[in-house]
């Protein structure tokens, strides 16, 4: 029973330390102004474009914010016709499940062919929504760089659906250098953040926003009230 009660301790401990680390990093960040996002980077935009009713839209930004926070990038589920990267999700029973056209960065996926091997309304409704969502990972894959992974059961090595409802609803992370190189080289890049304090000792600061900002923009570009003064040597001139 000591034992047991020893070992509780140390988890409770050790979960304690670990929350305490975490909230002394957040309360640094605050102190020193939170975070900006450097000028030139966070640019351009891959954006899933729904014109279907079939997918809640939910389902679609789920997928816009993970990939965006595996990449840093501007992801987002919208109707953005300039975005940089589109994927159209249509409802067209007699098109392709997925027509991509890669060098004008665009693509179309079907979802009304999502559901073409299902037996019944049942295993229809069990299957859809994580197949589609599957499969725009898959389409913004093969459009963001990405073609294959070298880890196996993961969704870009699919050959079937059967296959693709095995797989994790996730990106294999070998996955993610793709990408970034990829979107980099046609002009989406990633968030460069840093702390508000650090920003304006390196003079790219935006103007302050809020109480604690004010206060480090003051202390860092204040005059000092005394300045160093360096009295002539004649000694030293010669």
């Amino acid at each position: 029973m000591r034992s047991k009660l020893l070992i509780i301790a140390a988890i409770t401990a050790a979960s304690l330390c670990c929350l305490g680390q975490k909230t002394t990093k957040v309360d640094r960040i605050a102190r020193a102004g939170g975070e900006v996002v450097r000028p030139g980077t966070f640019t351009g935009k891959v954006a899933i474009i729904s014109q279907q009713s079939k997918l809640p839209a939910d389902d679609c930004e789920a997928v816009a914010k993970m990939l965006a926070e595996l990449t840093q990038c501007n992801i987002v589920a919208e109707a953005d016709e300039k975005a940089t990267i589109r994927l159209y999700l249509i409802d067209a029973p007699n098109e392709p499940v997925m027509l991509l056209a890669p060098e004008d960065h665009w693509g179309k996926l079907n979802l009304a062919r999502m559901v073409d091997d299902l037996p019944g309304e049942r295993a229809k409704e069990k299957f859809f929504a994580s197949r589609a969502r599957k499969m725009i990972i898959k389409s913004l894959s093969l459009l963001m760089g990405g073609g294959s992974s070298q880890f196996p059961g993961n969704i870009m090595n699919a050959t079937t659906m059967r296959e693709l409802d095995q797989c994790q609803e996730s990106v294999p992370v070998d996955m993610v250098d793709n990408y970034t190189a990829y979107l980099k080289a046609i002009g989406v890049k990633p968030a460069e953040k840093t702390t508000y304090r650090k920003a304006c000792r390196e003079g790219w600061a935006p103007q302050p926003t809020n109480d604690v900002q004010r206060t480090i923009w003051n202390q860092v570009h204040q005059v000092p009230d005394k300045p160093i003064t360096i009295e002539f040597d004649p000694k030293k001139d010669k």
